[in-house]
């Protein structure tokens, strides 16, 4: 089929592309090209402050290079820069990845309208459009002109998610091991003392006993805060 040969011409790697499949394909695959720069330039400010223009552009042209993205729907360019950022070990990876997080929470397609906060009698569940992302820097202090935060032996743990009502997004940073609890709640939900009990006893046991006050406490602040904001809601 012609449109699936001008397709396959406009997304190839460069020097793979072939014959023009069609009169005027090469401004085709020139034109398709320059509007994935354009998106990417959008779509991760943090990096492009770090890099500059042409740092990103750099990065941009080198990925278009490689490959590009595998689809033509323009919305998924970045996130097919980032698979192959992370493939390649581009030095950023970490950074484009955090930088679309946001991005999947929003997307989700989940029907979130009728969540709501967990009252005292309800099992706790998570938001379903929750999103973890778990990096060895603190990316969300990444600024304009400073060098990247250092990396750190502890995971530095991010959620995204979308709010009900509202439909903001809200990113927020929790504690490796908090992180890690709240993913029993994406098993099944469960009452708010059974899941902190558990949490709790299973910590102390891997750890051959001792108290459980200093994870307990940060459990209970991060569940109040979560819930709060309706990352962590009431059970349907």
């Amino acid at each position: 089929m012609p449109g699936e040969a001008l397709l396959r011409y406009a997304l190839a790697a460069e020097g793979e592309q072939g014959a023009p499949p069609l009169e005027r394909a090469d401004l085709y695959r020139r034109l398709t090209r320059d509007i994935h720069r354009e998106i990417v330039q959008v779509a991760f400010p943090r990096a492009r402050a770090l890099l500059g223009d042409d740092g990103l552009e750099a990065l941009t042209a080198r990925f278009l290079a490689e490959g590009g993205p595998a689809t033509l729907q323009y919305p998924r360019v970045p996130d097919d820069l980032v698979v192959w950022a992370a493939r390649v070990g581009h030095p950023l990876a970490d950074l484009l990845h955090f930088e679309r997080l946001t991005v999947a929470a929003e997307r989700h397609p989940a029907e979130i309208d009728g969540l709501r906060a967990p009252g005292p009698d309800d099992a706790l569940a998570l938001n379903p459009t929750l999103q973890v992302g778990s990096y060895s820097r603190a990316l969300h202090s990444t600024a304009p002109g400073a060098p990247l935060p250092p990396r750190t032996a502890v995971p530095q743990v991010y959620l995204a998610w979308r709010r009900p009502v509202d439909d903001g997004v809200s990113l927020e940073r929790v504690g490796a091991a908090v992180a890690r609890a709240l993913g029993q709640l994406g098993v099944a939900p469960q009452r708010r003392a059974d899941f902190v009990e558990t949490v709790c006893a299973a910590s102390a046991a891997a750890a051959g006993g001792g108290g459980d006050a200093p994870l307990r406490a940060a459990l209970e602040a991060a569940l109040d805060a979560l819930a709060a904001r309706c990352a962590v809601v009431a059970a349907s």
